[in-house]
Parts: structure tokens; C-alpha cells; sequence
């Protein structure tokens, strides 16, 4: 397992320290649960776009120029 330094301030130090002792936990728990929600985020997000993007490739609809304007399409 690779370790990590991490530099913080003294003041976000304290509030983790306070925050992990509240939850019966580490510092390095709450640094590691939190780094592996973003990275699952991220990689949910990455598989999103892919599939929207194989979507519109698989997809009939073709964005054309537009050929009319805001006032024919609204008139009266």
C-alpha cells in the first residue's frame, strides 16, 4: 500500500483531528474515504459520458443549421 503526505494548516488539522476522534476513526480513514468517493465519482461520470457518446453515435438525429428564425416560429 503506498503512503501519502499530505500538507494541510494547522487550523483544517485540528478540525479533522476533532472530526475523526468524534467518528472513533483516523485522519487517514477519512482522507482514504473521501479520495475513494471522488475517484468512483469521477469514473461513474467518465462511464456516463462514454455511453452518451456511443449513444449519439448509434443515434438518427443529425443537428442541421438552423433555417428559420425566432419570429417565423412564432407567428401569429
Amino acid at each position: 500500500m503506498a503512503n501519502v503526505t499530505v500538507k494541510i494548516d494547522d487550523e483544517l488539522f485540528a478540525k479533522a483531528h476533532l472530526l475523526a476522534a468524534q467518528r472513533n476513526t483516523s485522519i487517514n480513514a477519512i482522507v482514504k474515504q473521501k479520495l475513494e468517493e471522488s475517484v468512483a465519482t469521477d469514473l461513474r461520470r467518465e462511464a456516463a459520458l462514454q455511453g452518451l457518446e456511443k449513444f449519439f453515435e448509434r443515434s438518427r438525429a443529425r443537428i442541421v443549421k438552423k433555417t428559420w428564425s425566432r419570429d417565423e416560429i412564432h407567428e401569429r
